[in-house]
């Protein structure tokens, strides 16, 4: 069997038991059909990569699969599926056993019986986690527990982190593509007038769906938002260039330079002038504004950095 070192908090340093491949498969199910009730013996990580009317039961409780989801079942643990009468339910699986499972479950609380059973994740770096762990089941199946089984303690560590290190990702709720698209629009016209309106009518929702939506998953309205990203981009123009705070006002969107100036104090409780001294590095010279909607972090930015106390 396959070992790594991992530190457990609260404990020394201890080998851990990578865990032990059973079954995997990506197979397609009839639209209608369904499986169980029923029971394992091990443990079972799947991924329904489609949104639809699926339904997984285990015990008296029933998760909708209406958006990419991962789902968890235990040993034990009763569950049946029934799958969507319209089409067809694809679903990858990966059937594991936890060699070392105390220490694991101290590692991945996910996985405890009190643990999750339905994880919302339109994500594409745990989507290809897991396809990549099927390819390597079919392309090399005699190296599957060695690289597979690596791969698949990294998807669910990550799984885990996911729910527990930040806890507004719980619920791993991402942005409808409508609002993607109008955050898209205000970034790449920040210099000229955007009304909310214009933007509303390329979403195609109603002006009160779309400033709805926007409360919803930005906690601002759309008008908030555009003047958080100008000023945010603003922030970005003060380091980079050495333009004049009038003329980074005009780049922002702002055609009256006191006005900029107010928001700017409002919203970074400092003056353009000083948060220029402030963060002024000779670092940020030579760097152009990407957008912060293609990551889940700062851009422009070391993120790490061992070397500096």
């Amino acid at each position: 069997m396959g070992m790594i070192h991992h530190t457990i908090k609260g404990t020394a340093a201890a080998p851990v038991q990578l865990p032990t491949i059973h079954i995997v498969g990506d197979i397609a199910k009839k639209a209608g059909s369904g499986l169980g009730p029923r029971t394992i013996e091990d443990y079972e990580l799947l991924y329904f990569p489609d949104a639809s009317r699926s339904i997984y039961r285990i015990g008296d409780q029933a998760y909708t699969l209406n958006e990419p989801s991962f789902v968890i079942t235990r040993p034990g643990e009763t569950h049946a599926y029934e799958y969507d009468t319209q089409q067809p339910a694809r679903h990858l699986f990966i059937h594991f056993g936890l060699p070392g499972e105390e220490q694991l479950l101290e590692l991945l609380p996910m996985l405890r019986l009190d643990g999750p059973s339905c994880i919302a994740a339109d994500d594409q770096l745990l989507a290809q986690m897991m396809k990549h762990i099927l390819y390597i089941a079919y392309a090399h199946p005699d190296r599957l527990q060695e690289r597979g089984s690596s791969m698949l303690l990294t998807l669910l560590t990550e799984l885990n982190g996911q729910l527990y290190d930040n806890p507004q990702l719980a619920q791993i709720q991402r942005l409808p593509h409508q609002i993607v698209k109008a955050l898209d629009y205000i970034d790449e016209h920040i210099e000229e007038p955007i009304a909310v309106e214009m933007l509303a009518n390329r979403s195609g929702w109603s002006h009160e769906h779309f400033t709805r939506s926007f409360m919803q998953f930005l906690g601002r309205t759309p008008r908030e938002t555009i003047i958080q990203r100008r000023i945010e981009r603003a922030c970005q123009l003060l380091l980079y260039e050495e333009w004049s705070i009038k003329e980074v006002a005009y780049r922002v969107g702002f055609i009256d330079e006191n006005y900029f100036s107010r928001l700017f104090k409002t919203v970074k409780g400092i003056t353009a002038t000083a948060y220029r001294r402030k963060y002024n590095n000779p670092v940020y010279r030579n760097l152009v504004p990407v957008k912060e909607t293609e990551t889940m972090y700062p851009v422009n930015r070391i993120l790490y950095n061992v070397w500096v106390k």
